[in-house]
């Protein structure tokens, strides 16, 4: 009876693909908030969304795409670099800070920094499973099977773990209505990835109602 010698190479594929996709998972995602209960939904007029840190792109993407994911659901949001600049918020003026917002008009600030960043080597060992590599003619014309070995070196990756926080304020008393955390598992974010974050962020908020559109 005639085999098919192909089988082992599918097999092979099958454990490359195993491999590659083992582990795979969401880059960020939330994993604790925080909102006070007894607040009402806020209805804010202006949303400014503020990135706090020293990587201007990073403040960027961050601060683009929370901006794009609110006024997706209704609200007026923007930039503090658009409107104020990247130097915005990097003093201790405190007070200045407030009157500039109001008098820009906006009613609430919509805040993330990264907390800490944890970095650790590990070692992935190889894998190798035990399988049919072809046939060969034997005694009295019957196919005996060849079996042997196959492996897949092993390798050294580095696990990163990125803590980023998230806050809501409400500008005029600086009263703080929700607060978030979440992980990232990558020191340097794609467009892709600030986009899931800015999902999980304002889904957050409106599921718990810490945030209401105008005129709903």
């Amino acid at each position: 009876m005639k085999r098919n010698s192909a089988s082992p190479i599918i097999m092979a594929i099958t454990l490359l693909l195993l491999v590659a996709t083992a582990g795979c998972g969401p880059s960020v995602r939330l994993t604790a908030s925080w909102y006070d209960a007894n607040e009402p939904p806020a209805r804010f007029s202006k949303i400014l969304v503020l990135a706090i840190g020293k990587d201007l792109y990073k403040r960027q993407l961050a601060e683009g795409a929370i901006r794009d994911e609110l006024r997706k659901h209704g609200f007026v949001a923007r930039s503090s670099i658009e409107d104020f600049g990247p130097s915005f918020g990097q003093n201790d003026d405190s007070i200045g800070m407030r009157s500039a917002l109001l008098d820009r008009g906006f009613d609430a600030a919509l805040t993330v920094r990264v907390v800490s960043v944890d970095e650790h080597d590990r070692w992935m060992p190889g894998t190798t499973y035990y399988g049919p590599i072809g046939y060969y003619r034997g005694f009295y014309g019957y196919y005996y099977r060849v079996w042997g070995y196959y492996a897949n070196p092993g390798y050294q990756v580095t696990d990163v773990r990125v803590l980023l926080e998230s806050n809501c304020y409400r500008i005029a008393t600086g009263t703080l209505l929700w607060s978030g955390q979440s992980e990232a598992f990558t020191r340097n974010p794609t467009p892709e990835t600030a986009v899931r974050y800015a999902k999980n962020v304002v889904e957050d908020l409106l599921r718990k109602r810490v945030i209401q559109p105008l005129g709903q």
